[in-house]
């Protein structure tokens, strides 16, 4: 890993995965990890690690314990504690017995069966990321005139997709919400180039917010939008360095991926909903965009 500057060092990079920095300083945390890629790719592996974990582990979490185990815990919550047993024989003690060997072969084996269990789980989740970062990362991108739908590659639809899958899943998926919405303009505008927030309320998606993300060549920024039901859509924009001709538009894994170009910049639009209704929405947003590239903001 990198040297950090004394204000900054690898405990505030783990506050910054877990959403506990104030705004100032998350600001000086996410500076720092434009200019050292080495640091942001330790807190993207960070936080993949955190996805991984809670799709391997929340929903038994949340499953409801059987009939047996609750009666059990009722009844330990309800009687005198005991002296603690260790299993072993006593031999000074008087009137000691020792214990049944066929019960002590029955904990070994239990204890066993635990630990063989937890292993599976963790593989299972470590599995399951495997398979997302293969998802995001092993496509092709799509780009002919106009927006178009398109699979995950390594390019500006590949850093959507990952970008997509880090922060709508967070506790904390945006720096500034819809309220803040002159401040995210603002900060865009300053950082990334491009201030212009496409509305697509007409079409039921709302914005949540927004935040700045590391990009290929510098900061690029990412709208989230939200439907009623709870769906959620990224809208991820950078300066466009290169410009490659796409193939044939493709699609799969249940998430759809738009790309088009505008102003310099290279736009993508990332999310579960039906392919044509995302056409739809990157279609009008596409249109925003061109309004104000034909007559910017002062």
């Amino acid at each position: 890993m990198t040297s950090l500057p004394t204000y900054i060092d690898e405990t505030d990079l783990h506050a910054l995965v877990d959403g506990e920095l104030d705004p100032d300083h998350r600001r000086r945390v996410e500076d720092h990890l434009l200019i050292n890629p080495a640091d942001a790719m330790l807190v993207e592996t960070w936080r993949r690690q955190n996805a991984a974990l809670r799709a391997a582990f929340e929903p038994i979490a949340l499953e409801t314990p059987p009939l047996s185990l609750r009666t059990a815990a009722t009844r330990a919550a309800t009687q005198t504690p005991g002296p603690i047993e260790t299993g072993a024989t006593h031999w000074g003690r008087p009137g000691a017995t020792p214990r049944p060997r066929r019960i002590e072969d029955l904990r070994v084996r239990q204890r066993r069966q635990a630990m063989l269990i937890s292993a599976l789980l963790l593989v299972s989740g470590l599995a399951l990321a495997g398979l997302a970062a293969f998802v995001f990362a092993s496509g092709r991108s799509a780009a002919p005139p106009g927006p178009v739908v398109g699979a995950f590659t390594q390019g500006y639809v590949s850093r959507a997709g990952l970008t997509y899958a880090t922060y709508t899943v967070d506790a904390h998926p945006v720096e500034f919400d819809a309220a803040r919405r002159d401040e995210l303009a603002d900060r865009l505008k300053t950082r990334v180039g491009f201030s212009r927030i496409p509305d697509l309320s007409t079409l039921n998606l709302h914005l949540l917010g927004g935040r700045i993300v590391p990009g290929a060549s510098g900061p690029a920024g990412f709208l989230i939008y939200e439907r009623a039901d709870g769906g959620r859509i990224g809208l991820y924009f950078e300066r466009a360095v290169f410009a490659v001709a796409p193939p044939a538009p493709k699609g799969g894994f249940g998430v759809t991926a738009i790309e088009w170009r505008a102003a310099d910049f290279a736009f993508v639009l990332v999310g579960p909903l039906p392919p044509d209704a995302m056409q739809e929405a990157a279609e009008r947003a596409a249109a925003q965009v061109a309004a104000q590239v034909a007559a910017p903001t002062p």
